[in-house]
């Protein structure tokens, strides 16, 4: 498995991506009139109009399997936050395997080199990835609300210093790596 850099030839996977672990990710948190509309096409047609600055992909020999994008932190309510995880998403059957930490580690990594701070991003209350993030040992946490198809959700916002979340994902990574060596 390997994370790059995000070309243009990614998108249609980056949409497939998008819209199959939405369907996978929110089942049962967001309404699934919602989830069954979502649609690859224009998935696609969204990640064509912006540019790729920021985004990593995952793969391995079958392909992509797991994208994540960051950049600019966008919510003017927490100003002291300068980057941001837009979203990180992986096939249901590739989760769990190291490629959402590498993916992690890429981004922290740019950002570091884009001269930012730090981090914020914001994950569903009910998804059960926030423990993921809460691994990650956030130096920051808070509640807000917000309204998509009509329904209102909690999400969570964590914010980490850049420099001490580089190193605990490197700790992560290598103790991840030295249990991998010890079953071999």
């Amino acid at each position: 498995m390997k994370v790059r850099h995000a070309v243009h030839n990614d998108i249609p996977k980056i949409a497939e991506i998008h819209v199959k672990s939405w369907q996978t990710t929110y089942h049962g948190i967001i309404s699934q009139e919602y989830l069954d509309a979502l649609n690859v096409e224009e998935r696609e047609e969204s990640w064509r109009s912006r540019s790729l600055e920021g985004t990593f992909v995952a793969e391995d020999a079958d392909g992509v399997f797991g994208f994540a994008s960051f950049g600019k932190q966008r919510d003017e309510r927490y100003s002291k936050y300068d980057g941001e995880l837009y979203a990180i998403y992986l096939l249901q059957r590739k989760q769990k395997s190291g490629a959402g930490m590498a993916l992690i580690a890429k981004g922290v990594d740019y950002l570091i080199e884009k001269g930012y701070q730090n981090m914020l991003l914001w994950v569903f209350e009910q998804n059960s990835a926030k423990q993921f993030y809460q691994k990650l040992q956030p130096s920051f946490a808070v509640t807000s609300q917000f309204e998509l198809a009509g329904e209102n959700h909690e999400e969570i916002g964590y914010g980490w210093e850049l420099s001490v979340l580089s190193d605990h994902v490197q700790q992560i990574i290598s103790s991840a790596s030295s249990n991998n060596e010890r079953k071999k």
